[in-house]
């Protein structure tokens, strides 16, 4: 077991550094202080070491991309329909960042943040506090976070997000992580199986509805199904290229990925699955609708502070809230 720290640059003057935590299995992930980032996912296999998530090389790649690669956004993630809520009977209008809503925070979420790192020998963890504050979001409030990563001996990666605020406000993060556990560039051969009966439907900004669907044909992942298979399903059913959907999920296990004899199993206390298919490093080929990996973000049902029956994402002035994510490796 160790956690090792390099410092890796600069972001707007602030120092960023890069940890490692490794266990007695040679499974190591790696972070960054920017974005509290989950930069790779890595577990050796015969002698040689094979990533399970979409990653990049440098802190200036993380700096400049623009598909929140590993990053934890928020403060709210997700879309808040009309870029606006109601807030102890006041209505909170923000500025819309796409079309008329407002996506993952805003421009200035945690997603855009340097973190002060801390390592904790202890737990084999790494502690990233963050002071969100009202000034550069507009939400109300200004909120201590610590987003805590830790590895265990059994391969489970756990992110915990423990956040209080000086003012009453939402807070509803999520760690977007793009996996692929294949052997390929490709995801096609990467089977899901998602716990859900239920997606939300959503307009055509992709804001919620407000309404549950029972899944149906290619949305369908009670069962595993390759990507491959269910993107062509998809496209048979409604013309679409792309997955990009919101899963209610009921705590607990959440969902499953699996290819080429290894598996991720993934937990959350919260209600959501939000699965996103992408190729987040080469442009060409998302245009031609092929994917190299699944974003799962696990949250609370985005927009539900507009919907009474989404669950609770109202953070009260000086009572910390706590939640955790977990993903458990499995060699098949």
């Amino acid at each position: 077991m160790s956690v090792t720290e390099k410092k890796v640059g600069q972001v707007n003057g602030e120092d960023a550094y890069q940890y490692v935590i490794e266990n007695k299995n040679k499974t190591r992930i790696t972070l960054l202080t920017y974005a509290a980032a989950w930069q790779n996912f890595e577990v050796l296999e015969n002698g040689e070491y094979h990533s399970l998530i979409e990653h990049l090389d440098t802190l200036d790649d993380y700096v400049k991309e623009t598909y929140n690669i590993g990053k934890n956004v928020g403060r709210v993630a997700g879309r808040i329909g009309g870029a606006s809520f109601m807030l102890n009977g006041k209505k909170v209008q923000m500025t819309p960042n796409e079309q008329t809503h407002l996506l993952h925070g805003g421009n200035n979420g945690i997603q855009t943040k340097n973190y002060k790192g801390t390592i904790d020998e202890k737990n084999n963890a790494v502690c990233m506090s963050l002071i969100i504050k009202s000034a550069d979001d507009d939400f109300p409030g200004n909120i201590d976070l610590m987003i805590t990563y830790s590895l265990n001996d059994d391969d489970e990666v756990t992110i915990k997000y423990d956040a209080v605020s000086d003012e009453d406000t939402i807070f509803n993060p999520t760690c977007h992580v793009y996996f692929n556990v294949t052997d390929s560039e490709s995801v096609d051969s990467q089977e899901v199986q998602i716990n859900a009966d239920q997606i939300l439907d959503v307009d055509d900004e992709k804001v919620p509805t407000g309404k549950m669907l029972e899944v149906n044909g290619a949305y369908d992942f009670r069962e595993p199904e390759g990507l491959g298979e269910a993107l062509k399903t998809l496209n048979n059913q409604n013309g679409k290229v792309e997955f990009d959907d919101i899963y209610v999920t009921n705590g607990g296990k959440a969902a499953t990925i699996q290819a080429d004899g290894r598996a991720v199993d993934l937990y959350s206390d919260l209600n959501a699955l939000v699965i996103f298919t992408a190729d987040p490093v080469h442009a060409d080929k998302e245009e031609q609708h092929e994917y190299s990996s699944l974003a799962m973000e696990l949250q609370t049902l985005p927009d539900a502070i507009n919907h009474s029956d989404f669950g609770n994402i109202i953070l009260r002035k000086n009572q910390k809230t706590t939640f955790i994510n977990k993903y458990h490796y499995r060699k098949l």
